[in-house]
């Protein structure tokens, strides 16, 4: 993508200064509001991608290719080390677009539903979202796919989309996304596998891969960035706010063929794996997959279909950033590419999201903004997927709204090495309690520190010499002060949370603070 510098055009100034301008405008008088046009905003949601996109290279031994979502990041301010609030779609997509972290709402395990039940939660009830927003202030708000969550393909297709939030919602706000077709049967169930026993259920499952014999044109998400293209490419009578969410490379892992040809099975580099990893961490309770997985032979496969289902993703992206360039609106539109989670592809014994560790909460965070000066540039520093709405709200010169638990990154924007503080990640487990099991996570810039009180465990993670999180060092004495930092931001935000002393329930801990889970057997 093109590096845009329409500010230099249209506001010569920098982010700060305009910001600071509009907010002035604003103050003075409605009218004079006009004076400086305010920016459009595109939204990209891509589901399920992990940090493995080209521009993050987070696949060491395999390039996967992502060329449009690089030229995006070559216009952008690239976020590596960005992470969800949590690592799965519902709870995460509710928190961003409320600005209320689940954590605190208690909206942590809404998954599944016919409508926006996360609003049934008292502290989400009078909650401004992101888009209702911006359609109070002024803009046109316009929306695709799977943005909030949706039951979408194979599933029945459902929405927790607000009708009364949107201006358009295509293909409706009842149904936010289109038909998918399915890979024929004997691709996605073959026969040398143990079918029967097969994770993900039958014909209608979650959980097969394989390709697809139809060109692009026959896909969901070509259908959704054809509606959002068409947007850009009329011509609008105020600001909008465009959102697009993409399926994949949700699972199913079936996109066209040619993906598939990017990626023979015998180039195939498989993720690093330690046999005993979980022997000191907690029990996420989907290590049977894995082993189903290993027996099977299907990891080859499974890694071939993810990266297909990743490149299929970024022809997606490139074909809505080609459109915004070719419209009208190319000077004058903030454009943030975001994954809701990321994924597991066998580290740590697991095949999918739902864990607390650097796999599932490490996101692809790209802002673009025209006329930035730091385009292209990284920040390392840890930021949150909550911050978003804080971002977008000072990018356009409002005010920020009360409710918000993230921070904004236009310190950040301009300068890449502004610290930031720690964030949080939190999720609800159904395992191994009837109850399930709470779990919150702090990534600071260095550590990765996970509590759960149901059963007393902490683990910490030190990514200066650990990047793999094999080695949890939370009961060694040394690292006692480093606990005690990211226990207090947990304090910070969750003052109810206690730590109680003592052995982690089905745990053991020796004089050197090696813990070891009781019973343990490695796949």
């Amino acid at each position: 993508m093109k590096k845009r510098n329409p500010m230099r055009t249209l506001y010569p100034y920098s982010l700060p200064m305009l910001a600071a301008m509009v907010l002035l405008l604003h103050a003075c008088s409605a009218p004079q509001e006009k004076a400086v046009e305010k920016p459009n905003i595109l939204f990209i949601a891509v589901d399920d991608m992990n940090d493995w996109a080209g521009f993050l290279a987070g696949h060491a031994g395999m390039k996967i290719h992502t060329p449009n979502i690089d030229r995006l990041a070559a216009a952008s301010m690239v976020f590596t080390n960005a992470h969800t609030p949590a690592p799965a779609c519902a709870p995460t997509r509710a928190a961003i677009l409320s600005g209320v972290h689940h954590a605190r709402s208690g909206a942590e395990n809404v998954h599944w539903g016919d409508g926006p039940k996360w609003r049934e939660f008292e502290a989400l009830k009078g909650v401004v979202t992101l888009e209702q927003f911006f359609k109070q202030n002024g803009y046109k708000t316009l929306g695709a796919g799977k943005i909030y969550h949706s039951q979408a393909p194979p599933w029945t297709p459902t929405s927790q989309v607000e009708p009364a939030n949107w201006d358009f919602y295509y293909p409706s706000p009842y149904i936010s996304h289109p038909f998918q077709i399915r890979a024929p049967d004997e691709v996605i169930y073959p026969e040398d596998v143990d079918n029967e026993n097969r994770p993900g259920g039958g014909a209608d499952g979650w959980w097969t891969w394989g390709a697809i014999p139809v060109p692009d044109e026959k896909m969901a998400d070509y259908h959704v960035v054809d509606w959002a293209s068409h947007q850009l490419l009329q011509p609008q009578d105020k600001p909008f706010f465009l959102a697009a969410g993409m399926w994949k490379p949700h699972d199913p892992w079936e996109v066209p063929q040619k993906y598939f040809d990017r990626y023979p099975l015998e180039n195939i580099v498989l993720p690093e794996r330690r046999k005993d990893d979980l022997e000191d961490a907690f029990d996420h309770g989907r290590r049977w997959i894995m082993e189903w997985v290993l027996e099977n032979q299907q990891w080859e496969k499974i890694i071939q279909s993810y990266a297909a289902s990743i490149t299929f993703s970024d022809a997606m992206v490139g074909r809505l950033l080609d459109a915004l360039e070719k419209s009208a609106y190319a000077d004058n539109t903030i454009v943030v590419l975001w994954s809701d989670h990321g994924m597991h592809m066998g580290e740590k014994d697991n095949i999918e999201k739902f864990t607390l560790w650097e796999r599932s909460t490490r996101v692809p965070l790209l802002i673009s903004v025209p006329g930035m000066e730091q385009a292209g540039s990284r920040c390392d520093q840890p930021v949150s997927l909550m911050d978003l709405y804080p971002t977008l709200v000072d990018l356009t010169g409002f005010e920020q709204p009360a409710h918000l638990d993230g921070k904004s990154l236009l310190p950040q924007l301009n300068d890449p090495d502004t610290e930031t503080a720690p964030v949080i990640s939190s999720y609800k487990f159904g395992n191994p309690k009837p109850n399930g099991v709470t779990g919150h996570a702090v990534r600071s810039m260095r550590y990765r520190y996970i509590y759960y009180p149901e059963i007393n465990l902490e683990e910490l993670y030190d990514h200066a010499n650990d990047p793999n999180e094999w080695e949890n060092i939370a009961y060694k004495k040394e690292n006692q002060p480093v606990i005690e930092e990211h226990r207090n931001v947990l304090r910070d935000m969750l003052p109810q949370l206690t730590w109680e002393k003592g052995t982690p329930q089905g745990y053991t801990v020796d004089e050197d603070g090696k813990v070891k889970k009781d019973n343990f057997e490695a796949l």
